[in-house]
Order: C-alpha cells, then sequence, then structure tokens
C-alpha cells in the first residue's frame, strides 16, 4: 500500500528532513508532500516527528465527512487533493480563483477540496474542481491530481489543525475587507474621496465580501465552522457606509 504525507516544517528543519526522506527512498512529489511505501512508514513518521504531518491514502470507495453528536468534524471523508506551484501564476487568473474557492490548505501547493462539493453548494457554481485543475495544468505541467484520499491521522489534534488553518484564511479576509469598509467610510468624513471613486471602491470591496460569504457559507456546511459573527461586522460597516451615502 501506498500512502502520502504532508507536513510544515521550519526552514531550518526542512533541508534536514528532506534529505533524509531521499535517503529512505521516499519520492518527493512537490515541497513537502511524499510518496511512501508502507514498509517505510514507521520510519518517515520518526523523520518528520512533530512537524504537523497530515497522512493521507486512497480509498476504493467515496467516503462521506463524519460528524460527532454535537455536529463537529471528526473525519474528512474523501478529498480531491490538488498539487500547484501558484508560483507559476504569472497572470494571476488561478489565484484570483483559489482565493474565492473553499479548501483545506494541506501543505504549500498542496490543497485539499471536498470530493462532493454538490451536497453542500446546491446551485454547483461556487468552484469546478476540474476545471481548476484544467487550468493549473496549463500553467504548471507538473501540477496532479489526486482524487477518493482521505485523511489517515484525523485524530483530534489534526483535525483541529486543519480547521485552525482554514480559521485563519478566512478570518484574514474579513479583516481586510473589514478594514476597507472602515477606511472608505473615515475617508468619506474626513472628505477624502470624491462620490464616484467610493462607489467604485465599495463595488470592489461587495464582490470580495459576496464572494467570502459564499465561502463561509459552504464551511459551514462541510466543516461546521461558524464564521456568522464575523460576518455581521461586515454587515454593520456595509450599512454604515450606505447610511452616510444617501
Amino acid at each position: 500500500m501506498v500512502f502520502y504525507i504532508a507536513y510544515k516544517a521550519s526552514r531550518e528543519n526542512r533541508g534536514l528532513i528532506s534529505r533524509r526522506l531521499n535517503a529512505l527512498g521516499c519520492k518527493r512529489i512537490c515541497g513537502s508532500f511524499w510518496e511512501v511505501e508502507n514498509r517505510k512508514l514507521e520510519r518517515t513518521l520518526k523523520i518528520i516527528g512533530g512537524n504537523q504531518p497530515v497522512l493521507l491514502k486512497r480509498t476504493r470507495e467515496i467516503k462521506r465527512p463524519a460528524y460527532d453528536e454535537e455536529g463537529n468534524i471528526i473525519d474528512f471523508g474523501s478529498l480531491i487533493i490538488i498539487v500547484y506551484n501558484a508560483r507559476k501564476d504569472d497572470k494571476g487568473k488561478i489565484r484570483w480563483l483559489l482565493s474565492r474557492t473553499p479548501y483545506i490548505k494541506i501543505c504549500r501547493s498542496v490543497y485539499a477540496f471536498c470530493h462532493n462539493n454538490y451536497k453542500y453548494d446546491k446551485r454547483g457554481d461556487l468552484f469546478d474542481v476540474n476545471y481548476l485543475f484544467a487550468l493549473m495544468k496549463e500553467n504548471d505541467k507538473d501540477a496532479k491530481i489526486f482524487s477518493r484520499m482521505s485523511i489517515v491521522n484525523n485524530d483530534a489534534e489534526t483535525v483541529k489543525m486543519l480547521l485552525d488553518r482554514v480559521r485563519v484564511r478566512i478570518e484574514r479576509k474579513m479583516r481586510g475587507i473589514l478594514n476597507g469598509y472602515m477606511k472608505l467610510i473615515r475617508a468619506n468624513y474626513e472628505g477624502q474621496i470624491d462620490r464616484k471613486r467610493l462607489i467604485d471602491e465599495e463595488k470592489k470591496l461587495y464582490s470580495k465580501f459576496v464572494a467570502l460569504r459564499r465561502m463561509s457559507i459552504f464551511y459551514e456546511k462541510w466543516l461546521k465552522i461558524n464564521f456568522s459573527k464575523d460576518l455581521m461586522k461586515i454587515y454593520s460597516m456595509i450599512r454604515k457606509l450606505h447610511s452616510i451615502k444617501t
């Protein structure tokens, strides 16, 4: 059986881990994402140690996510893993698409997507993994896709670590939008912006907000992460900006 393992190590440890995995005969797929034979798995885990390992394997069937009695996710189920080097995206189109797409960051250049996104996005227009991968392949011939992947070490610590990565990503975007609205309100109060520019900047912010709100709803249905309090803060700023425009 073949396993796949990802990790996030400091710059000081990254080179040492790579050299040891190479010496062990593991196959690097991209950066900190490796293919490991079953007989080498125990030694691989010892080499990676506490550097946030995520162990995956391919399954024959598509597994549904599992939740505990309180509704918290305890097993991510089947995932689609895409390996893509975003630095090869010269025009920025794929980075823009990824910024509006719900995923879990496994490690640098490795993204995990829900296998059945239509369950959480009934219209099916939030994102299309196959279309996204086709664009990635055009930019990076080394891009790879792995379907029916499941996380093996889905203990509470690993689940929390991956959920925290999602929270940090979304909360950072929310802070950016919230700060954007606050700056517009302040600029309007101080007479530093004309009406046309105010409207143009507001449209850009609202477009980002709509995309973020849709991602947040998807994450809430899939991963049971609730971003409603943060969204309400932005709604409040939107209403405040509207009130001073009229």
